[in-house]
């Protein structure tokens, strides 16, 4: 297989892993607006005019940041605007998409930016990290913590790195009944793939899995 159809067949498996939880963000967005919009039906057919027009106008506003919280979600999908993200909100992101789903397996995730203030590819990000996260924990023989914890190198002059090392380690819990993933386990070659076509450096460890993303300028 060559780079680009194994490039290819990684970010379809990638998409594949992360669509439910994708989907599960996004119907947790209109929920309070339908909550909101039902309420403001008794309401309407009680003739309790009294506050119905502030309510109405928060549903317009709970609207607008559901429809940018969405569209901020689709840019895991297919990225759009900005290139950067801060290392920060790219790390908050990150386990934010994925706590929930790794917990249901029997795996908690953490994450320690520490004092980096660094702004980083947000593609690369978005889809380095939680390919390698997913791989860690499809390979795990039990239920782990994963942690990432960030720290900016000097790599030459001129020339900043943020690494970011994701640190697995088993805990004593029950395995949860069933940790079969959605779509096909991520393979090693998937990470490796998908590093090699954002230009993120990768090094595989015993424990874990360290990460260098270039620092925009």
């Amino acid at each position: 297989m060559t780079d680009t159809l194994h490039e290819e067949a990684a970010r379809y498996a990638l998409l594949r892993r992360v669509a439910p939880t994708l989907r599960h963000h996004m119907a947790g967005e209109f929920q309070p607006l339908g909550m909101m919009a039902a309420l403001l039906e008794r309401r309407v057919q009680k003739n309790e005019i009294i506050g119905v027009q502030e309510q109405c106008a928060g549903l317009g506003q709970m609207s607008r940041q559901a429809a940018e919280h969405c569209m901020d979600l689709m840019n895991w999908v297919a990225p759009r605007g900005p290139s950067t993200l801060a290392l920060e909100a790219g790390l908050a992101q990150c386990v934010h998409l994925l706590a929930t789903s790794l917990r249901f397996r029997g795996f908690a995730l953490s994450h320690d930016s520490g004092d980096v203030q660094a702004q980083i590819d947000g593609p690369a990000l978005r889809s380095v990290l939680p390919a390698a996260l997913l791989y860690l924990s499809d390979s795990s023989p039990g239920p782990a913590e994963l942690r990432l914890q960030a720290t900016e190198l000097q790599a030459q002059p001129g020339a900043r790195q943020v690494q970011v090392r994701i640190t697995l380690t088993p805990i004593e819990r029950p395995p949860e009944p069933d940790q079969t993933p959605d779509y096909r386990p991520l393979q090693w070659a998937d990470v490796r793939a998908l590093a090699r076509a954002e230009s993120v450096q990768l090094l595989q460890q015993p424990d874990g899995i360290v990460l260098h993303f270039a620092v925009a300028a």
